[in-house]
Order: C-alpha cells, then structure tokens, then sequence
C-alpha cells in the first residue's frame, strides 16, 4: 500500500522592512523554511548596518495570510494608524 503524498500547505516569506519610512522593501517567497532563512540570511548581511532595517521570515498559508496576519509590514502609516485609532 502506497503511503499519501504529503502536501505542503505553508508558504515561507522573507519580508525586508524599513521602519523610519514605513515601506516593505522586499518581499519574497521560498518553498522550504531552510531556503527563507538562507534568504534572510542573505538580506541581513546586505542590510548590515541600517537599524532603520527590520529582516524577518515568516510562514503562512498564503501571501494573502501573511498580509492579514502581519498587516504592518504592508500597509503604509496613515493606513495602519487609521485602522488602530
């Protein structure tokens, strides 16, 4: 009897933030979690120096999710003030 084949339903992303501006600088999507953190890796090296510079990888269902759940990474300040007060 054949084992089911395993299907993967999270989503690794590498999202490169700028505080002082507010602004998503990057924002990239990896297959495994090893391949998002050699990622942030990669981007922490590149942004050594700037503490304006938040580097993170995150798992999620979708992009979509991760837009819902972690919503101050991609909305400008205005937006995400508004949506707090």
């Amino acid at each position: 009897m054949a084992l089911p084949t395993t299907i993967n339903l999270v989503s690794h992303f590498l999202v490169v933030y700028d505080r002082t501006a507010g602004e998503l600088i990057r924002l990239e999507q990896f297959e495994s979690a090893s391949s998002a953190m050699q990622g942030r890796f990669r981007a922490e090296a590149e942004m050594r120096g700037r503490k304006d510079v938040e580097v993170v990888a995150l798992s999620a269902a979708s992009e979509e999710d991760l837009r819902r759940t972690h919503g101050r990474y991609f909305l400008g300040l205005d937006e995400l003030a508004s949506r707090i007060g």
